[in-house]
Protein backbone atom coordinates (compact mmCIF):
# COMPACT_ATOMS: atom_id res chain seq x y z
CA UNK A 1 0.00 0.00 0.00
CA UNK A 2 1.18 3.42 -0.75
CA UNK A 3 2.46 5.41 1.74
CA UNK A 4 1.54 9.01 0.72
CA UNK A 5 -1.48 10.74 2.72
CA UNK A 6 -5.22 8.87 2.01
CA UNK A 7 -7.24 11.55 -0.45
CA UNK A 8 -9.96 13.41 0.87
CA UNK A 9 -12.16 11.41 -1.52
CA UNK A 10 -10.40 8.28 -0.01
CA UNK A 11 -11.17 9.04 3.36
CA UNK A 12 -15.20 9.15 2.45
CA UNK A 13 -15.19 5.85 0.48
CA UNK A 14 -13.40 4.07 3.46
CA UNK A 15 -16.10 5.73 6.22
CA UNK A 16 -18.51 4.87 4.14
CA UNK A 17 -17.69 1.01 3.89
CA UNK A 18 -16.70 0.67 7.67
CA UNK A 19 -20.67 2.32 8.35
CA UNK A 20 -21.94 -0.43 5.90
CA UNK A 21 -19.75 -3.58 7.84
CA UNK A 22 -21.02 -1.90 10.95
CA UNK A 23 -17.76 -0.47 12.20
CA UNK A 24 -19.13 3.24 12.60
CA UNK A 25 -21.85 4.81 13.27
CA UNK A 26 -23.72 6.83 10.77
CA UNK A 27 -23.80 10.21 12.78
CA UNK A 28 -20.32 12.05 12.75
CA UNK A 29 -19.56 10.10 9.67
CA UNK A 30 -21.93 9.52 6.82
CA UNK A 31 -23.07 13.19 7.82
CA UNK A 32 -20.06 14.93 6.71
CA UNK A 33 -19.33 13.54 3.17
CA UNK A 34 -18.99 15.69 0.05
CA UNK A 35 -19.86 12.81 -2.67
CA UNK A 36 -23.31 12.46 -3.39
CA UNK A 37 -23.08 8.82 -4.76
CA UNK A 38 -21.62 7.65 -1.10
CA UNK A 39 -23.85 9.49 0.77
CA UNK A 40 -26.60 7.69 -1.76
CA UNK A 41 -25.38 4.55 -1.19
CA UNK A 42 -24.93 4.98 3.01
CA UNK A 43 -28.21 6.44 2.49
CA UNK A 44 -30.05 3.03 0.85
CA UNK A 45 -28.37 1.04 3.28
CA UNK A 46 -29.52 2.52 5.97
CA UNK A 47 -32.97 3.11 5.37
CA UNK A 48 -33.24 -0.55 4.32
CA UNK A 49 -33.54 -0.57 0.25
CA UNK A 50 -29.73 -2.19 -0.21
CA UNK A 51 -28.58 -5.12 2.05
CA UNK A 52 -25.05 -4.51 3.25
CA UNK A 53 -23.35 -6.84 0.11
CA UNK A 54 -25.51 -4.73 -2.32
CA UNK A 55 -23.62 -1.50 -0.74
CA UNK A 56 -20.43 -3.54 -0.67
CA UNK A 57 -20.63 -4.21 -4.55
CA UNK A 58 -21.60 -0.62 -5.23
CA UNK A 59 -18.43 0.63 -3.35
CA UNK A 60 -16.27 -1.52 -5.74
CA UNK A 61 -17.96 -0.07 -8.45
CA UNK A 62 -17.70 3.43 -7.67
CA UNK A 63 -13.76 2.36 -6.93
CA UNK A 64 -13.86 1.18 -10.23
CA UNK A 65 -15.43 3.66 -12.30
CA UNK A 66 -13.10 6.43 -10.63
CA UNK A 67 -9.91 4.88 -10.32
CA UNK A 68 -7.76 7.48 -11.71
CA UNK A 69 -8.91 8.45 -7.66
CA UNK A 70 -7.81 5.97 -5.99
CA UNK A 71 -4.23 4.76 -5.59
CA UNK A 72 -4.40 4.14 -1.89
CA UNK A 73 -7.65 1.90 -2.16
CA UNK A 74 -8.58 -0.62 -4.67
CA UNK A 75 -10.97 -2.92 -4.66
CA UNK A 76 -8.82 -5.78 -3.72
CA UNK A 77 -7.55 -4.11 -0.70
CA UNK A 78 -10.58 -1.80 0.66
CA UNK A 79 -12.18 -4.35 2.73
CA UNK A 80 -8.58 -6.02 4.12
CA UNK A 81 -7.33 -2.40 5.32
CA UNK A 82 -4.85 -1.80 8.52
CA UNK A 83 -6.73 -0.24 11.42
CA UNK A 84 -4.08 2.94 11.31
CA UNK A 85 -5.58 4.01 7.62
CA UNK A 86 -8.78 3.01 8.90
CA UNK A 87 -8.18 5.54 11.30
CA UNK A 88 -6.26 7.77 9.70
CA UNK A 89 -9.19 8.25 7.35
CA UNK A 90 -12.05 8.70 10.07
CA UNK A 91 -9.95 11.51 11.63
CA UNK A 92 -10.06 13.10 8.51
CA UNK A 93 -13.71 13.07 8.65
CA UNK A 94 -14.55 13.52 11.95
CA UNK A 95 -12.79 16.80 12.04
CA UNK A 96 -15.06 18.40 8.96
CA UNK A 97 -18.07 20.26 9.67
CA UNK A 98 -21.84 18.32 8.87
CA UNK A 99 -23.16 18.88 5.42
CA UNK A 100 -26.62 18.75 4.39
CA UNK A 101 -26.74 16.27 1.19
CA UNK A 102 -25.67 18.57 -1.71
CA UNK A 103 -23.94 20.68 0.51
CA UNK A 104 -19.98 21.14 -0.55
CA UNK A 105 -17.11 22.13 1.76
CA UNK A 106 -16.22 26.00 1.97
CA UNK A 107 -12.31 25.50 0.84
CA UNK A 108 -11.50 28.75 -0.18
CA UNK A 109 -11.49 32.47 1.93
CA UNK A 110 -12.17 35.33 -0.35
CA UNK A 111 -13.25 39.02 0.30
CA UNK A 112 -15.47 38.75 -2.79
CA UNK A 113 -18.12 36.28 -4.14
CA UNK A 114 -19.80 36.11 -7.81
CA UNK A 115 -22.31 38.60 -8.08
CA UNK A 116 -21.11 40.83 -5.29
CA UNK A 117 -22.36 44.59 -5.94
CA UNK A 118 -18.49 46.72 -5.59
CA UNK A 119 -17.73 50.16 -5.71
CA UNK A 120 -14.34 50.89 -6.39
CA UNK A 121 -12.12 54.15 -7.07
CA UNK A 122 -10.66 54.25 -10.58
CA UNK A 123 -6.93 54.47 -10.74
CA UNK A 124 -6.15 54.16 -14.32
CA UNK A 125 -8.06 54.36 -17.47
CA UNK A 126 -6.74 52.34 -20.77
CA UNK A 127 -8.77 52.29 -24.20
CA UNK A 128 -8.49 49.05 -25.72
CA UNK A 129 -10.52 48.85 -29.40
CA UNK A 130 -13.87 49.31 -28.67
CA UNK A 131 -13.24 49.47 -25.04
CA UNK A 132 -12.31 51.70 -22.34
CA UNK A 133 -10.74 49.86 -19.16
CA UNK A 134 -11.11 50.87 -15.77
CA UNK A 135 -8.46 49.39 -13.23
CA UNK A 136 -8.50 50.00 -9.23
CA UNK A 137 -7.68 48.31 -6.18
CA UNK A 138 -10.20 46.54 -3.20
CA UNK A 139 -9.05 44.70 -0.30
CA UNK A 140 -5.68 43.59 -1.78
CA UNK A 141 -7.53 42.49 -4.88
CA UNK A 142 -6.80 44.28 -8.43
CA UNK A 143 -10.52 45.06 -9.61
CA UNK A 144 -11.62 45.12 -13.70
CA UNK A 145 -14.30 46.73 -15.72
CA UNK A 146 -14.74 48.05 -19.36
CA UNK A 147 -17.43 49.45 -20.81
CA UNK A 148 -18.20 50.78 -24.57
CA UNK A 149 -19.52 54.40 -23.31
CA UNK A 150 -15.43 55.97 -22.82
CA UNK A 151 -16.31 58.21 -20.08
CA UNK A 152 -14.22 59.47 -18.06
CA UNK A 153 -14.98 58.02 -14.63
CA UNK A 154 -13.56 58.72 -10.93
CA UNK A 155 -15.12 55.68 -9.74
CA UNK A 156 -17.19 52.24 -10.89
CA UNK A 157 -20.20 50.40 -9.56
CA UNK A 158 -20.68 46.97 -11.33
CA UNK A 159 -21.30 43.67 -10.03
CA UNK A 160 -18.26 40.89 -10.03
CA UNK A 161 -18.54 37.90 -13.09
CA UNK A 162 -15.33 36.72 -12.32
CA UNK A 163 -12.63 35.88 -9.40
CA UNK A 164 -9.16 34.89 -10.08
CA UNK A 165 -8.12 33.97 -6.71
CA UNK A 166 -4.27 33.07 -8.05
CA UNK A 167 -3.55 36.41 -9.31
CA UNK A 168 -5.92 38.60 -7.14
CA UNK A 169 -7.69 39.62 -10.16
CA UNK A 170 -11.77 40.79 -9.89
CA UNK A 171 -13.80 41.24 -13.17
CA UNK A 172 -16.71 43.57 -12.63
CA UNK A 173 -19.49 44.05 -15.31
CA UNK A 174 -21.01 47.89 -15.14
CA UNK A 175 -24.40 46.60 -17.13
CA UNK A 176 -27.02 44.03 -15.63
CA UNK A 177 -26.44 42.34 -18.94
CA UNK A 178 -26.19 38.41 -17.38
CA UNK A 179 -28.17 38.74 -14.34
CA UNK A 180 -31.19 39.08 -16.07
CA UNK A 181 -34.77 36.92 -15.91
CA UNK A 182 -34.27 33.40 -18.00
CA UNK A 183 -36.96 33.59 -20.90
CA UNK A 184 -40.39 31.82 -19.92
CA UNK A 185 -39.95 29.27 -23.19
CA UNK A 186 -36.22 28.82 -21.87
CA UNK A 187 -37.42 28.32 -17.88
CA UNK A 188 -39.99 25.36 -19.43
CA UNK A 189 -37.25 23.89 -21.32
CA UNK A 190 -34.32 24.11 -18.71
CA UNK A 191 -37.41 22.07 -16.25
CA UNK A 192 -38.22 19.35 -18.19
CA UNK A 193 -34.02 19.21 -19.71
CA UNK A 194 -33.07 18.95 -15.82
CA UNK A 195 -35.71 16.26 -15.42
CA UNK A 196 -34.87 14.22 -18.12
CA UNK A 197 -31.17 14.24 -16.85
CA UNK A 198 -31.64 13.67 -13.61
CA UNK A 199 -33.98 10.54 -14.50
CA UNK A 200 -30.80 9.50 -16.95
CA UNK A 201 -28.82 9.70 -13.81
CA UNK A 202 -31.38 7.29 -11.40
CA UNK A 203 -32.74 4.92 -13.71
CA UNK A 204 -30.17 5.51 -17.17
CA UNK A 205 -32.85 6.44 -18.91
CA UNK A 206 -31.52 8.35 -21.68
CA UNK A 207 -32.63 11.80 -22.11
CA UNK A 208 -34.98 13.04 -25.11
CA UNK A 209 -33.27 14.39 -27.86
CA UNK A 210 -34.61 18.10 -27.51
CA UNK A 211 -33.52 17.55 -23.57
CA UNK A 212 -30.23 16.69 -24.70
CA UNK A 213 -29.95 19.39 -27.08
CA UNK A 214 -31.36 21.31 -24.09
CA UNK A 215 -28.57 20.25 -22.06
CA UNK A 216 -26.00 21.57 -24.78
CA UNK A 217 -27.20 24.96 -24.84
CA UNK A 218 -27.22 25.51 -21.38
CA UNK A 219 -23.52 24.13 -21.25
CA UNK A 220 -22.37 26.83 -24.04
CA UNK A 221 -24.39 29.78 -22.24
CA UNK A 222 -22.41 29.25 -19.14
CA UNK A 223 -19.30 28.61 -21.32
CA UNK A 224 -19.62 31.83 -23.55
CA UNK A 225 -21.82 34.26 -21.43
CA UNK A 226 -23.39 35.37 -24.38
CA UNK A 227 -27.29 35.20 -22.62
CA UNK A 228 -28.63 37.80 -21.11
CA UNK A 229 -29.68 35.42 -17.92
CA UNK A 230 -25.91 33.47 -18.23
CA UNK A 231 -25.54 34.44 -14.48
CA UNK A 232 -28.98 33.86 -13.57
CA UNK A 233 -28.61 30.68 -14.81
CA UNK A 234 -25.15 30.04 -12.94
CA UNK A 235 -26.84 30.85 -9.76
CA UNK A 236 -29.69 28.78 -10.29
CA UNK A 237 -26.66 25.81 -11.20
CA UNK A 238 -24.87 26.82 -8.10
CA UNK A 239 -22.04 28.22 -9.63
CA UNK A 240 -20.57 25.50 -11.11
CA UNK A 241 -16.62 25.48 -11.61
CA UNK A 242 -15.51 26.30 -15.41
CA UNK A 243 -13.34 23.22 -15.44
CA UNK A 244 -16.59 20.92 -14.25
CA UNK A 245 -18.59 22.64 -17.11
CA UNK A 246 -15.86 22.12 -19.67
CA UNK A 247 -16.15 18.13 -18.80
CA UNK A 248 -20.09 18.66 -18.95
CA UNK A 249 -19.73 19.34 -22.26
CA UNK A 250 -18.10 16.09 -22.88
CA UNK A 251 -20.88 14.35 -21.47
CA UNK A 252 -23.75 16.46 -23.23
CA UNK A 253 -22.52 16.05 -26.83
CA UNK A 254 -22.36 12.26 -26.05
CA UNK A 255 -26.40 12.41 -24.82
CA UNK A 256 -27.25 14.32 -27.96
CA UNK A 257 -25.69 11.57 -29.60
CA UNK A 258 -26.91 8.93 -27.33
CA UNK A 259 -30.58 10.28 -27.65
CA UNK A 260 -30.61 10.18 -31.07
CA UNK A 261 -29.69 6.53 -30.99
CA UNK A 262 -25.71 6.29 -31.74
CA UNK A 263 -24.72 2.53 -30.02
CA UNK A 264 -21.22 4.20 -29.72
CA UNK A 265 -22.28 7.42 -27.45
CA UNK A 266 -24.17 4.89 -25.08
CA UNK A 267 -21.25 2.40 -24.60
CA UNK A 268 -19.19 5.52 -24.07
CA UNK A 269 -21.12 7.17 -21.64
CA UNK A 270 -21.20 3.52 -19.70
CA UNK A 271 -17.68 3.22 -19.40
CA UNK A 272 -16.71 7.16 -19.10
CA UNK A 273 -18.67 7.76 -16.01
CA UNK A 274 -15.35 8.56 -13.99
CA UNK A 275 -14.28 11.75 -16.42
CA UNK A 276 -17.14 14.23 -15.73
CA UNK A 277 -17.34 14.98 -12.10
CA UNK A 278 -20.66 13.33 -11.84
CA UNK A 279 -21.13 14.38 -8.33
CA UNK A 280 -20.46 17.99 -9.33
CA UNK A 281 -23.03 18.32 -12.17
CA UNK A 282 -26.11 16.02 -10.16
CA UNK A 283 -25.54 19.28 -7.52
CA UNK A 284 -25.81 21.16 -10.34
CA UNK A 285 -28.67 19.76 -11.77
CA UNK A 286 -30.51 19.16 -8.59
CA UNK A 287 -29.93 22.83 -7.55
CA UNK A 288 -31.80 24.05 -11.03
CA UNK A 289 -34.25 21.54 -10.77
CA UNK A 290 -35.36 22.72 -7.37
CA UNK A 291 -34.81 26.43 -8.21
CA UNK A 292 -37.44 25.94 -11.44
CA UNK A 293 -39.88 23.87 -9.86
CA UNK A 294 -40.10 25.91 -6.76
CA UNK A 295 -43.49 27.75 -5.89
CA UNK A 296 -43.50 31.14 -6.16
Amino acid sequence: MAKRPLTPRESELIATALFVVGSVPYAGHIDRLESLTLRDIADDYLSGKRPATDAVEALDQYIFVRRHRFKNVTPHNLWTLDDRTEQEALRYIVRRPELKKGETLNKQNSPFTIGQDVEFKVDKQLDRGQFRIYIGKLNGYTIKAQSKEKDKLKSVKGWITHLDRKDRLVFVNISEFGREPIDADMLVQFEAMSAGLLGWFDTATLPTEDEAKTAKQMIATLQRRDQPYWFTLTQALNHPRPEHVKRWNTVVNLLVKASAGDAAAVETLEVKEDKYFKDAFLRALRSLHAELTKPT
